[in-house]
């Protein structure tokens, strides 16, 4: 049973009005803004973050990081602006992984290597 007064779809025939479309498309927008400042600010401090220390933590997420069902280890390039796709492959060649390079949908993917 309803509550009285509280109105929880569109009124009767379906007329909504202006106002209250534009209170629902300018909260979505403050939403939208929040989430790119949020977003703009994480990886401006993560830019600050010496290119070592970058390194360092991509070798460790190589290095420690759970494979998936395939085997490979998914990092996110994002997380480490600043380092090549050949810094990253150097990186994972020295741990003993090789880098697969096509189907990866934006991430890196790397896979260890075989020893005979």
């Amino acid at each position: 049973m309803p509550m009285a007064g509280v109105l929880l779809a569109a009124p009767p025939g379906g007329a909504v009005s202006p106002v209250a479309l534009g209170g629902i498309g300018a909260g979505i927008a403050a939403l939208v803004l929040v989430n790119l400042l949020i977003a703009w600010s994480s990886r401006r401090k993560r830019r600050k973050v010496p290119a070592e220390r970058l390194r360092e933590e991509l070798r460790g997420e190589i290095r420690n990081g759970a494979p998936n069902v395939r085997g490979h280890i998914r990092v996110n390039p994002a997380r480490y602006p600043g380092i090549s796709v050949g810094q990253a492959e150097a990186l994972a060649a020295e741990e003993g992984f090789t880098r697969q390079t096509h189907g990866t949908k934006g991430m890196w993917l790397f896979l260890r290597r075989v020893s005979d």
